[in-house]
This record gives C-alpha cells, sequence and structure tokens, in this order.
C-alpha cells in the first residue's frame, strides 16, 4: 500500500482502507456497530478483545474534536486513524502503516522527547527539535503534553519565552471542551 501524504487523509478514506485491509489488520467489524464517526472492532490477534473505536484522519484529531475532555463520556477504547502524529490515552490502529500503537506510544522515527542538554545547561539541537518544527512533529509534542508526560515537559521548558507561551496558550485551548455537538460515535 502506497503510503499518502499527511495532510490528505479523511475520515472516509480511513473507513474505506479499514474495511478493505481489515483481513491484513486481523480486525472483524461487529456487525451493527457502525455510526457516523465510530465502529466496535473485534481484535483477532489479542483473545478476540473488542474496542469501541472513533475513526479520525490524524489522531492529533483526538484532541481538536475535544475528545479528551471529561464532560463527554464517548466510550471509546480505541481509535482508527490514517497516520498516527500524536500521544493518546487509547489505543491507536495506525492504517498507514498497518499497525497498533498502545496507550500513550508514539511513533518512534523522530528520536526521544527529552531534551539533550550540553555542559552550560542549554539544550542541544536534536533529531526531535528538528521535527517538531513541522506540522507533523508539531502535534506530537502536542500529544505528549497534553498526556502530562515528563519528557515533553523537560523539552518545553527549552524554548524561548514566546514560543513556549504560544505551546502554553494552545494547550489551554485545547483543554476546554470545543463549541458545538460531538462527533456521532455510538449507535443509536
Amino acid at each position: 500500500m502506497q503510503e499518502r501524504r499527511y495532510t490528505q487523509y479523511k475520515q472516509a478514506d480511513v473507513f474505506l482502507q479499514l474495511a478493505h485491509y481489515r483481513k491484513r489488520l486481523k480486525v472483524e467489524i461487529v456487525p451493527n456497530s457502525v455510526s457516523a464517526s465510530g465502529v466496535s472492532l473485534l481484535r483477532l490477534d489479542q483473545n478476540k478483545k473488542e474496542y469501541r473505536c472513533v475513526v479520525l484522519a490524524r489522531s492529533s484529531d483526538w484532541y481538536t474534536y475535544s475528545l479528551n475532555s471529561p464532560e463527554w463520556q464517548h466510550g471509546c477504547s480505541a481509535v482508527v486513524v490514517g497516520t498516527h502524529d500524536s500521544c493518546l490515552p487509547v489505543a491507536v490502529l495506525a492504517l498507514d502503516v498497518m499497525h497498533w500503537y498502545d496507550k500513550g506510544e508514539i511513533r518512534g522515527n523522530y528520536g526521544p522527547i527529552a531534551p539533550t542538554l550540553g555542559p552550560d545547561g542549554k539544550a542541544i539541537p536534536d533529531a526531535f527539535d528538528y521535527a517538531r518544527r513541522s506540522h507533523y512533529g508539531h502535534n506530537i509534542l502536542i500529544g505528549c503534553l497534553m498526556m502530562g508526560r515528563e519528557d515533553a515537559m523537560a523539552r518545553l521548558q527549552t524554548f524561548n519565552e514566546r514560543t513556549r507561551f504560544r505551546i502554553e496558550a494552545e494547550l489551554r485551548r485545547l483543554h476546554h471542551r470545543r463549541q458545538g455537538r460531538p462527533l456521532g460515535i455510538s449507535v443509536s
């Protein structure tokens, strides 16, 4: 399967890929469980464990759609995404690499998030420092900060004041529930 560009993932495409590649992914769609943005999956490689999943284009949409909000009890135990670009409190099935990620796990292709400090106490630029300046790397850092990871907090403290304040303002905004109706995850 050809890997798609990061911004071209759509929720409808993720639904279609899930239905098409379910045998290769070793999942089964529970009958009569599909809703506007949700589906129940039976994971066949783990003692037939059942997950209630929300289907998103990117895993960073978890925070965009306020699924982290404590006011909304959606009951999701996993997320099916086109690409995994964040850190989530639930399991993630990323269809671009056909891989399950555990709760709190991120893609490891950008190196560790914890900063490398030099002898003078200043951060030394590393692979993640360059990656976090991209949209993809920024979403990984935001997800780790939303989860309260210590290594991400240490990385945040190495940024200049203006960048740190901008990221902290984004985190405050993401902690509040967005306006509008929530996604249709449950089956009516």
